[in-house]
């Protein structure tokens, strides 16, 4: 139904509520930092960096997996002892034990691995450590990248939340105008409704937000090892560490750059070493090993000991390591089919995360640049229109969704462009931290620093 003028209060609050429909909305998209103004004197406020360190030091699953390492040194330090303990053997020959006509034996061996055994097993060990730390960077590799989308997810949540906030506020307003409209029999009560059930919708955006802002805050704390209860805000560059140059990318170069940074192939190749290694300790371990001491006899005629080199040889009759020696052999089959898998998993992600970027960098080029621009020229169209008596409410209401829904799909494209640089990052390993940062950490280091505030920034 068309509408005429309308009254002139309405009609200078119609023009004013118009020109927050297409400025505020819109606007705000020029910039994906929007913070609110004042915040708390205790306020955790984190960028990106802040949680990639904060992921390392406090994610619980990390720091579980970080104690990998010192198992590992133990392991090692253990290969360095000597594997069997001195033997001590009494023997008694001729009368009851202690009597005069006892002859007592007694021998003390230590048995020794002379075919290089122990070498090995330090050398599978040494091994064994390094393959786990490179284990633990790639852990870490991959809890940066997720810490890392999650404060995405979270800024952009938050950022829906405000525009589903601004949008309902802007609702209420035309709403009140409206029903001073159907009180003046300006407009139908068809057009009321219509613009009651917007309210009814921009309420439920503005639940549905809220819910997805909590959820993905919640998320992200518990990949950081942040409580619920730290007031918290999230500081993010619309354009920080973006790649600005996508024609650059080559597919070789990052290819190269995976295949030199990435922690998950470098511990397969460190895998395959150590089961070669340990196959080889298998043979080795089938040889006789020497048992070496001394040994000493008592008199029993006159009580004198006599004392003499003691020797023994362990013989290998029935345990040759004959099934160790297959299970070694199959380990190290294992290792180098691993080894395999993780080069094409390497090529594969690679490949994945560039076109993903490509992609994910494209459409927010659109929304920023097209979308949005016309955004910005229908909000003065739409101002002048409406306060022209030329459009109704329905199609007022119509192209406020429109607006709405740009801006819904900038920030969706938002985050599609990061979370894609986050996962090219990790494809190509620049998310690797280094071993010196991933060292065994006592947890009661960790109840020391929850006592005190990680990162504490003045508010802007």
């Amino acid at each position: 139904m068309s509408r005429g003028i309308p009254s002139i209060p309405f009609f200078s609050a119609s023009l004013t509520l118009l020109s927050l429909l297409g400025g505020t909305i819109v606007t705000r998209s020029a910039n994906a930092q929007s913070p609110a103004a004042s915040a708390r004197a205790d306020t955790l406020v984190l960028a990106l960096d802040d949680i990639q360190r904060l992921a390392i030091g406090r994610s619980p699953t990390l720091l579980g997996v970080r104690q990998e390492t010192a198992i590992a040194r133990g392991a090692l330090r253990q290969t360095r002892v000597l594997r069997s303990n001195p033997e001590l053997a009494v023997q008694s020959a001729g009368g009851a034990l202690g009597s005069a006509a006892d002859q007592l034996e007694l021998t003390v061996l230590q048995e020794i691995e002379f075919a290089g055994q122990r070498g090995l097993r330090i050398d599978a060990a040494r091994i064994g450590l390094g393959r786990t730390a490179f284990d633990v960077q790639d852990a870490a590799r991959l809890t940066i990248a997720e810490a890392s989308a999650g404060f995405y997810r979270a800024v952009a949540a938050d950022r829906r939340l405000e525009v589903a906030a601004e949008a309902l506020a802007l609702v209420e307003r035309l709403l009140a105008a409206v029903r001073i409209q159907v009180r003046e029999g300006e407009i139908s009560r068809l057009e009321a409704n219509l613009a009651e059930i917007e309210a009814g919708r921009a309420r439920g955006r503005v639940l549905s937000a809220r819910r997805a802002a909590v959820s993905a805050e919640l998320e992200l704390r518990l990949l950081v090892g942040l409580d619920a209860d730290t007031p918290l805000r999230l500081v993010a560059d619309s354009t920080a560490a973006l790649l600005t140059d996508i024609d650059a990318l080559s597919g070789d170069s990052l290819l190269a750059l995976a295949l030199v940074g990435r922690p998950d192939l470098a511990a397969t190749g460190e895998a395959v070493r150590e089961a070669e290694t340990l196959r080889a300790l298998g043979r080795r371990e089938a040889f006789p090993n020497l048992r070496i001491g001394v040994g000493g006899i008592r008199s029993p005629n006159d009580g004198s000991v006599q004392f003499g080199p003691a020797f023994g040889l362990t013989l290998p009759f029935f345990n040759r390591n004959q099934g160790l020696g297959d299970q070694r052999r199959a380990l190290v089959d294992q290792a180098q089919f691993a080894r395999r898998s993780a080069l094409l998993r390497v090529e594969t992600d690679v490949t994945v995360a560039e076109r993903a970027y490509r992609a994910a960098a494209e459409e927010a080029r659109v929304y920023e640049f097209e979308v949005l621009a016309r955004a910005h020229e229908n909000a003065a169209l739409l101002e002048t229109a409406y306060g022209a008596g030329k459009i109704d409410l329905s199609t007022l209401l119509l192209l406020r969704n429109q607006l709405l829904d740009a801006e819904f799909g900038f920030w969706d494209a938002w985050l599609a462009q990061r979370e894609a640089l986050v996962q090219l990052d990790a494809a190509t390993g620049r998310l690797t931290p280094s071993a010196a940062s991933l060292q065994p950490i006592d947890p009661a280091a960790i109840r020391r620093q929850d006592s005190t505030t990680p990162i504490v920034r003045n508010t802007p």
